[in-house]
């Protein structure tokens, strides 16, 4: 455990190869203040770099702004290219300091700033958590957990997944009335706060599930709760309820789209939030054997499932 983050850290051995790659990269630089930060900065970015290939993520460090001698010399930089979802920064922080800097030249087109913290002999890093917010400072005790990271780039890599067209990308919603519910697919009572459910589930359903979606990119994004209702209905069909909840707030921003879309790919029905709607709903019936896709939307950013009864 972290004494100033009270969560899971993640320790880097700094190796010869990484003094090795920070010397290369800060050498012939004759103002002694900013060697120093290209060589943490790199040590940083190696440090990062080892994590996320432990986690399984592909990266490209040799595609980033950090091994471009240029961009180095010229800006305080600290990218690391993360393969089909876009740059972390790594920012290094020093053995005893409580804040994480954020320079103002890499304020945007960031996924997220990682804090790397070095022991005193630069022997070791440790990764301490990441934040989304470009603030010139953010105290230690304010990261997120890397608990909270991984979470965070893995659903990134779903959002930005292109929609496949063969049945595995199907949500088998009619399995889900015997018991057998798709991946990925949560209880309402792990996406939702108690308040929201006292108001929202008052009528007795055959099953309910939800999955958490992220619209927009970084500062600007929102998280909603899909939450979708099945119940048996007459002669055949599925009686289905979809509902789009906030995560983290209590009411929805004005124009959330929520969208059913039939086989063919044509909206049949649509609700857009107002100003303080707590949910949006769409109810209709479908035939066994029948596709139709969900679509949540809000400004630009647009999120589909698939689903076959």
């Amino acid at each position: 455990m972290n004494s100033i983050t009270e969560q899971l850290t993640f320790s880097v051995f700094l190796s010869i190869e990484a003094h090795a790659i920070a010397q290369e990269y800060s050498k012939g630089i004759s103002n002694t203040v900013k060697r120093q930060q290209i060589y943490l900065n790199t040590l940083a970015v190696y440090a990062v770099d080892n994590y996320l290939q432990c986690m399984e993520f592909e990266t490209d460090w040799l595609s980033s702004d950090s091994r471009e001698r240029l961009a180095i010399q010229l800006m305080n930089v600290a990218d690391l290219e993360v393969k089909n979802l876009g740059k972390l920064e790594c920012r290094p922080v020093l053995p005893k300091a409580e804040v994480c800097e954020i320079p103002p030249e890499v304020s945007e087109d960031r996924l997220g700033y990682v804090a790397v913290q070095f022991n005193s002999s630069l022997k070791e890093a440790t990764i301490l958590g990441f934040t989304t917010q470009a603030k010139a400072e953010v105290p230690l005790n304010q990261l997120q957990s890397l608990e909270d990271f991984l979470l965070y780039l893995s659903e990134l890599e779903i959002a930005k997944s292109p929609q496949q067209e063969d049945s595995s990308s199907l949500v088998k919603i009619g399995q889900w009335l015997d018991g057998f519910v798709d991946a990925g697919w949560q209880t309402i009572e792990n996406l939702l706060n108690p308040q929201q459910l006292g108001l929202a589930f008052k009528s007795a359903v055959s099953m309910t599930r939800g999955q958490k979606i992220d619209l927009g990119m970084q500062l600007e994004q929102l998280s909603v709760a899909l939450v979708v209702k099945i119940a048996e209905g007459s002669e055949g069909e599925v009686d289905i309820l979809t509902q789009v909840y906030p995560i983290g707030h209590n009411v929805l921003p004005q124009g959330v789209k929520l969208n059913i879309h039939d086989e063919s790919g044509e909206s049949v029905l649509e609700v857009i939030s107002r100003d303080e709607d707590n949910w949006i709903q769409l109810e209709f019936s479908a035939e066994l054997g029948e596709k139709f896709e969900i679509m949540v939307a809000y400004g630009d950013s647009q999120q589909t499932r698939e689903f076959e009864v």
